[in-house]
């Protein structure tokens, strides 16, 4: 398998933890708690980053903030000569229990991935976790918030999703396989996954 950065966005500080922003870090957090492995800070990169070394992969959890994310992810790819990367990273524009992924294409106004495609170029695997939208909240306050008690076992059932999706990523290293089997809704009624269409370019 060609070697493999899988980068979780968010805010560094406990201020931050477990907001919606930084559902990434949840996710990276969760995946190296499977994988067995653990992280530890890199001044070099001023990143949080773990290993697992049999498939060659590494786990990157920025340490900046979120709109310099790029500066971790793309000193790690060119230090090691890692040749690919796959984001997990918060949505808006999808529903909370909404998974998808996606290959290339636009930022759609994520601070995050703007800094990554600043400085290492768009082309790179995604990991969309949906976070939803309140209209009544401006955005840059409802993604620094915690979700809300209401949500939390829509976003526990999608929060095991998507690492499962990357954990399988990991050992088929299959892309494609990867969208219909994963790109899912999480229903608040019954917290069971649902599939629907692969919407992978969009």
């Amino acid at each position: 398998m060609a070697s493999l950065l899988i980068a979780g966005l968010g805010n560094p500080g406990a201020k931050y933890q477990h907001t919606r922003h930084n559902i990434g870090f949840d996710i990276l957090d969760s995946l190296a708690s499977n994988l067995g492995i653990c992280f530890d800070f890199s001044v070099k990169f001023n990143a949080q980053i773990a290993k697992f070394p049999s498939k060659n992969v590494f786990l990157c959890k920025p340490q900046t903030f979120m709109n310099l994310s790029g500066e971790s992810i793309a000193s790690l790819m060119g230090f090691y000569k890692i040749e690919m990367l796959f984001v997990a990273h918060d949505d808006l524009d999808l529903p909370l229990g909404c998974v998808r992924f996606k290959k290339g294409g636009s930022s759609g106004g994520h601070n995050g991935l703007k800094s990554i495609d600043s400085l290492y170029g768009s082309d790179y695997y995604r990991l969309r976790f949906g976070i939803g939208r309140d209209e009544k909240i401006p955005v840059v306050d409802y993604v620094l918030q915690a979700f809300a008690p209401a949500e939390s076992e829509v976003k526990s059932h999608t929060l095991k999703h998507a690492t499962e999706a990357l954990e399988f990523f990991i050992q088929n290293n299959d892309f494609s396989s990867l969208q219909g089997r994963f790109s899912k809704n999480i229903k608040p009624e019954n917290t069971q996954p649902k599939n629907i269409d692969s919407e992978a370019s969009q």
